[in-house]
């Protein structure tokens, strides 16, 4: 039997090894993860991204379910630029519905806090 033909891009359909803000080419785990190349994520508190990440793999295990299923790599980078303090500012980054908010925004506002 043939293979089935590869599945085809959309034209607008972003290249994920290059940079959403320029174009990029991305080097690096965290670039990747990101999405924005070190020059476009200078608004992202990287660390707070990394400790974010290390929040949802483990909330990921213990639910048993894969870690995008939590929250994107985007969802989580706009966390980490818009540093949100409350629950309203938190749910108004995309991504982030009524339901989740309630299941995780309690965490994910202690982790933006430093908590």
């Amino acid at each position: 039997p043939a293979a089935a033909p590869a599945p085809r891009r959309s034209a607008d359909a972003p290249d994920k090894g290059r940079c959403r803000g320029c174009g990029e080419r991305l080097t690096g785990p965290m670039h990747r993860a990101l999405g924005l190349c070190p020059d476009c994520s200078v608004e992202v508190d990287t660390g707070l991204f990394e400790r974010l990440r290390e929040w949802r793999r483990e909330t990921a295990e213990r639910i048993a379910k894969p870690a995008y299923t939590v929250f994107t790599n985007d969802t989580l980078a706009q966390i980490a630029r818009d540093r949100p303090t409350d629950t309203r500012s938190l749910g108004r980054i995309g991504g982030i519905g009524a339901h989740k908010l309630g299941e995780y925004g309690d965490d994910v506002l202690r982790i933006v806090r430093g908590g």
